[in-house]
């Protein structure tokens, strides 16, 4: 059994891994309550250690959803926290901490989703076979093809018609 002092000598209850101190002082035989308490600077068989060994050193990482100042004012927009049609977000975005283990990324590479025409969910754009409209269609329609080929929405409303007939007429047909 090791004797764990407590930082707080007047500490009662229960500390941590469940171990109950009294008047600032357990013990336990747990090996992982006692690498923590070395690392966090209890006293353990009266030893105290000045470096926390490197299992010990944790480090509180602040989860993005959460942060209210962010210094860099640029117009990016991080999919895992804001996902929009388009994007290949990760799992669970806009769910859980994008940087913890409950999110994962589909990988680099992957084709820009859409929204399923048959109205069930997103799927990746190059499922979609869809022929451009032809060059007189309104602006609208050739937003929205634009959009189900993966551009952004924002772009394809700031091009006018005839680029976007341009530019998908030209990538249907060569």
């Amino acid at each position: 059994m090791a004797r764990i002092e407590s930082p707080n000598r007047s500490f009662t209850g229960t500390g941590p891994g469940g171990v109950h101190f009294e008047d600032g002082v357990a013990e336990t035989d747990d090996p992982a309550v006692i690498s923590y308490c070395q690392g966090a600077g209890y006293t353990v068989d009266g030893e105290t250690y000045t470096d926390t060994p490197p299992a010990a050193r944790t480090v509180d990482v602040p989860d993005p959803r959460f942060v209210q100042d962010v210094p860099d004012t640029a117009p990016l927009r991080d999919a895992a926290v804001d996902p929009q049609p388009g994007d290949v977000p990760p799992s669970n975005a806009g769910l859980a901490n994008p940087h913890g283990p409950l999110v994962v990324a589909p990988g680099i590479g992957a084709p820009p989703v859409v929204e399923n025409p048959d109205g069930d969910g997103l799927v990746a754009a190059t499922e979609v076979r869809q022929e451009p409209p032809a060059r007189s269609a309104s602006k609208a329609t050739w937003v929205d093809y634009a959009v189900s080929q993966g551009m952004p929405r924002e772009d394809a409303e700031a091009a006018t018609r005839d680029q976007l007939a341009e530019q998908y007429s030209r990538k249907e047909n060569g």
